[in-house]
């Protein structure tokens, strides 16, 4: 009994994610709710949608448990970032390719492109990496990826994707759950094999709104070129900040996946924001963006509104990195 205990003991501390280093909490919290996130997905629709599994979607299903699986065992011992990023290409290409699951066009305005199948492979293997990576990079606030996931999760269903709703609820149900123990303060966090899990799906449902048959009718929207922008807007924040910390990366000349604190909630923090706040602010922001994609795309044009929602995104960039040297300015002054 007490050698058992002991095993447990030992297997729990692996699961634990300790403070220190590049790391914002301050206390240790356990990182095991990824595998509370799967069974709670997962666990259903084998039991009530067997269409799903025994349909093209399977490869999508067996990928999203591949990238649970992947994140486990970072979570357990971590992998290195190359290592860990190469078995992510060979989870996505293999889904990509066997099931299937690619972007195959692009519509916009009233134009129509068919793209090549090894350029429809790339751009999908490509997308699918990016989308998941960047939902795994904001899970560094409590609630804040749990949220952007419900969000996304719940516009899907509102504007009738045509996918498995059992699937879309049972990810929705198992999201809002999470968020009651992953709330200020975080009493569980996802970890790695929850934010692979849920990245990835989320990166995979969004090629499959975008793909849907044209035939299908959908109420919410006025046309059809509005999916891009609308997909755009629910993953705005992961994408944006994503593409901010690289470039920040880049201009600075730091390693790309390195961890730092040049993220937008970590800037946030520093300013004083709470946590519950940050996830506030980024719902009402992409909640905007949605609207906006929603209302405004049929008055000015998919591309226009690809613009607006562009130079939306530089200029909180610009404001925020104005925010941070105003306060390290009056700190440095005050420290005089």
């Amino acid at each position: 009994m007490v050698g058992r205990l002991l095993c447990t003991q030992k297997l729990a501390r692996y699961f634990i994610d300790d403070v220190g280093g590049k790391k914002l909490h301050k206390r240790a919290v356990p990182a095991s709710g990824g595998i509370a996130l799967i069974i709670g997905v997962v666990l259903p629709i084998v039991l009530f949608d067997q269409i799903i599994i025994n349909s093209a979607y399977f490869y999508f299903i067996m990928g999203g448990i591949g990238m649970f699986v992947l994140g486990l065992v970072d979570d357990l011992k971590p992998l290195g970032w190359l290592l860990k990023l190469l078995l992510q290409i060979a989870i996505i290409t293999a889904v990509v390719v066997l099931g299937d699951l690619r972007l195959e066009s692009v519509l916009l305005e009233h134009s129509f492109f068919r793209l090549p199948y090894a350029l429809s492979v790339l751009i999908s293997v490509v997308m699918i990496t990016f989308l998941t990576n960047a939902f795994n990079f904001i899970d560094g606030v409590d609630g804040l990826a749990t949220a952007v996931a419900l969000v996304f999760i719940l516009g899907l269903l509102y504007f009738q994707t045509p996918f498995s709703g059992v699937f879309l609820m049972c990810m929705a149900a198992a999201l809002f759950g999470f968020r009651q123990l992953n709330r200020e303060p975080a009493a569980l966090f996802m970890g790695d094999s929850g934010s692979l899990f849920i990245g990835f799906c989320c990166a995979c449902l969004g090629i499959f709104f975008l793909e849907a048959d044209l035939n299908i009718n959908n109420t919410q929207l006025d046309s059809f070129q509005q999916r891009l922008p609308v997909l755009l807007a629910l993953f705005w924040f992961p994408i944006v900040d994503t593409i901010r910390v690289l470039i920040l990366r880049l201009s600075r000349k730091q390693a790309l996946f390195k961890r730092d604190k040049l993220h937008s909630y970590s800037s946030l923090l520093r300013l004083g924001y709470s946590h519950s706040r940050i996830v506030t602010f980024v719902v009402i922001l992409t909640l905007l963006n949605v609207f906006g994609a929603w209302y405004l795309e049929p008055l000015l044009g998919v591309l226009f509104f690809l613009l607006i929602q562009v130079a939306f995104s530089i200029v909180l960039h610009f404001y925020l990195n104005n925010l941070i040297k105003k306060f390290t300015n009056s700190k440095e002054n005050s420290n005089v």
